[in-house]
């Protein structure tokens, strides 16, 4: 029998969770970022001034194309549940 042993290195570990609803917009954009960018603290000044500076723009991009993911799948559930004959289900979205 022949076995071997890795380090396996998990880095930071987090969990996020909501109650009866699911994340918003806002919250999977701040968790997106978080990976996307990490900006060290032990950065010179400048350079970490300048990527949390990116950070906040990728931020705002990708928080804007979120918004635009969710508002697109409402239209396409909005249109198979009128298609369905179920329009008076389509407010639900709006709330």
């Amino acid at each position: 029998m022949v076995s071997y042993e890795t380090p396996v290195l998990l880095g930071n570990v987090s969990v996020v969770a909501t109650n009866n609803r699911g994340m918003t917009p806002e919250e999977l954009t701040d968790l997106a970022v978080d990976k996307i960018i990490y900006v060290g603290q032990q950065s010179h000044p400048v350079i970490r001034e300048q990527a949390e500076a990116f950070k906040r723009h990728i931020h705002s991009v990708v928080l804007a194309y979120m918004k635009q993911a969710v508002a697109s799948h409402n239209t396409t559930i909005a249109n198979r549940l009128k298609e369905a004959g179920h329009p008076e289900l389509v407010a639900i979205l709006n709330d």
